[in-house]
């Protein structure tokens, strides 16, 4: 495999420059600093303290990989959600961390082992890829590298001074360059390229260049890819065979290369030494021992490469296929697919290796993940099916639920704001307040995890599921109305006596309110007097108000109405007897019903504050009705008013006696009177 490496300082274009090359040249780019971010992103999920060396034991079972220029690790693809603020500003805390840098070194070059690869950064020619064929030291000045920043920070709206962005490039040329672990400096076998004056189009073309001459230097031979050749088999192993071509290259053919191989076959029982073999060049790479061009050889390259076509379309479909698992190892397990053997690396396997290997014969769903026709291998993987069957299962499950849906479901988590109710392949939110009519105060007290639960599907937005325990039972108001009808008459139980009236129970939830003047048809009764809570009273409904939730009672709407035959008007005379005083005046009894006289009411000869200063309680006093009205109970009299009745009738008598005894003269009489007066003056 080629490897490139590519250092040099901060603004020197190293990550531009590596992406085209990538692109140009069809390499794998490495990007080095997406692998601290993934680190950073998974302690972050895993919510470990960043700064402690000790708490990163989760690198171990940690897998890392670059697709098609997708980052991936542990089977999940997380290119952009390590891109994110969050994991840009902790990012520089695990980079400092020396079990981290370990890791990602190691991890870094077993990648570069498996993929023609570019790689850049400040340590990569000399700590994590000594071994590259290439190495590039990219360079620039100071003032050129810092006019490039301020490019770059302007096209995101970020606008410094050209000195203080000389002197922040001066201050990282510093740190990079003195750090304790892995400082930036130049390989001795590297290229130096100062990119000072060149663009960047020139810049990738000297460094293809390179890699081309390079690439000549590795390679004497003549044979390319796809080529059909001979050679002669001078040794033979269980699964490889190994020959001499024509111009004394050597060549390789394994097991897995061979057309008509079965498994558990060895080779030296079928090939020979000395015995002529044909077949396709695979890829010519080197020798690692002697460094001489080495090819690989294959007799099912081209029957191979038609049925990658098939990979390529499945994984562009991002298509589940079932595989056989047929062998199980450490690193993964071979599965068989229409006579096509995939790998499936243990990392992307959703089971333990001891699970895998019950699996054994047995299918398996897995996707794509990619195809390499160079080797001839198409790597699939089990987590991706698992992760799509699952999305796929909720979509489903999202499409089959609809609002006004009643369903069951089981309580898998309490929070204090409500409980998650699974319904299956998806979940809902219970809400406090739709669990019951009545406040919920704590969730935990009325529902556990495990709980089965009928549930009213009332809003769906997105994957957001509202649920209701509420919507499914009668409002308790609804049950009151039901029980009771406005003229209802019932036996209700007395909770509290208030200032206002009588507080009935009327169901659990519920209670009325019998006003006191709804007690009694005499205004004087004291309820205290007749009711204690606890005890039960005879009630009638007048009214219930669905938009205030009130119910409206009364007692005396039991009771005979003894205003019913009451037929007085303003003015009439009657006889009450005097019941009882009080400072405002007093309680007259008429017939069977009461009246009020008040104490201004009772006589104009002299000032008295009370009415039992001039009528007794028993006394019968003559009076006149100044106001009646039965509806409400109202009877109001004066005895003062008939004081000034028989006055007025007694001035209405003396006058009438007075016009009796002296003749009534009209006007022209007087004139006639005053006409003869003057004559006799005369």
């Amino acid at each position: 495999m080629f490897k490139i490496a590519i250092d040099g300082p901060a603004g020197s274009g190293k990550s531009t420059i590596s992406k085209i090359l990538a692109q140009e040249l069809g390499f794998e780019y490495i990007d080095t600093g997406a692998m601290y971010r993934a680190i950073t992103l998974k302690a972050m999920r895993l919510g470990i303290d960043m700064n402690d060396e000790n708490a990163y034991g989760f690198l171990k079972n940690t897998e890392l990989d670059i697709c098609n220029g997708r980052f991936i690790m542990d089977g999940e693809d997380v290119s952009e959600a390590i891109r994110s603020v969050d994991v840009t500003n902790q990012v520089s805390t695990p980079s400092k961390i020396g079990c981290v840098r370990d890791f990602l070194v190691d991890y870094q070059r077993k990648i570069s082992n498996s993929k023609n690869c570019i790689m850049d950064g400040r340590d990569i020619g000399t700590v994590v890829l000594k071994d590259a064929p290439l190495k590039i030291y990219l360079d620039a000045t100071v003032l050129c590298r810092a006019k490039r920043r301020m490019l770059e920070r302007a096209e995101k709206g970020i606008v410094l001074p050209l000195e203080e962005t000389i002197q922040e490039i001066e201050i990282r040329d510093w740190k990079d360059s003195t750090r304790k672990h892995s400082p930036l400096r130049c390989a001795e076998d590297a290229v130096v390229i100062d990119s000072t004056d060149l663009s960047i189009d020139e810049v990738v073309s000297r460094i293809i260049q390179l890699v081309n001459e390079r690439k000549n230097k590795m390679s004497k031979s003549a044979y390319k890819e796809g080529q059909i050749v001979k050679g002669c088999i001078i040794n033979v192993t269980k699964d490889a065979i190994y020959l001499i071509l024509g111009d004394e290259t050597k060549a390789v053919i394994y097991s897995n290369d061979l057309k008509d191989y079965n498994e558990g076959q060895k080779l030296y029982n079928i090939y020979h030494e000395g015995e002529e073999f044909e077949a396709t060049v695979k890829s010519v790479t080197k020798d690692k021992k002697t460094g001489e061009p080495l090819c690989i050889l294959s007799t099912k390259l081209e029957d191979e490469k038609e049925k990658l076509n098939l990979f390529e379309e499945i994984k562009e479909k991002d298509e589940i296929i079932k595989a056989k698992v047929v062998k199980v190892t450490a690193a993964g397990a071979d599965l068989d697919y229409q006579g096509f053997k995939l790998f499936l690396p243990i990392k992307f396997i959703d089971l333990k290796e001891e699970a895998l290997k019950n699996l054994r014969g047995q299918m398996l769903d897995v996707m794509v993940l990619y195809v390499n026709k160079d080797r001839l291998q198409v790597t699939v993987s089990n987590v991706m099916a698992m992760k799509k069957q699952y999305r796929l299962a909720k979509e489903a499950a999202y499409a089959a639920l609809a609002v006004d849906m009643v369903v069951e479901g089981e309580v898998v988590n309490v929070l204090p704001y409500g409980a998650i109710v699974s319904l299956g392949e998806v979940s809902g939110l219970l809400h406090q307040s739709e669990i019951d009519h009545k406040p919920v105060r704590n969730v935990s007290n009325r529902l556990k995890v495990g709980d089965k639960v009928q549930v009213k599907i009332i809003g769906i937005d997105g994957n957001k599921i509202s649920l209701s325990m509420k919507a499914l039972v009668k409002h308790p108001w609804d049950v009151l109305k039901e029980q009771y009808h406005v003229g209802d008459v019932f036996e209700g139980h007395v909770e509290k006596i208030i200032p206002a009236g009588l507080i009935i129970k009327l169901t659990d939830d519920y209670s009325g309110l019998m006003p006191r003047s709804e007690y009694s048809w005499f205004s004087n009764v004291k309820i205290e007097d007749e009711v204690t809570e606890g005890s039960t009273l005879t009630v009638k409904v007048l009214n219930i108000d669905d938009a205030k939730k009130r119910v409206s009672l009364s007692h005396k709407a039991t009771l005979d109405n003894t205003w019913a035959d009451v037929r007085l008007h303003r003015g009439d005379k009657i006889m009450v007897t005097v019941a009882s005083v009080n400072d405002r005046g007093a309680l007259v009894n008429y017939k069977n019903v009461q009246g009020f006289l008040p104490v201004n009411e009772v006589t104009s000869t002299k000032r008295i504050t009370r009415v039992d200063e001039v009528y007794p309680v028993g006394t019968e006093v003559e009076v006149m009705v100044q106001d009646c009205d039965p509806s409400v109970a109202k009877l109001r009299v004066s005895s003062k008013a008939i004081e000034v009745a028989k006055e007025r009738e007694s001035f209405d008598k003396y006058f009438a006696e007075q016009a009796k005894e002296t003749p009534t003269s009209t006007i022209g009489d007087l004139i006639g009177n005053l006409n003869l007066d003057d004559k006799e003056e005369k």
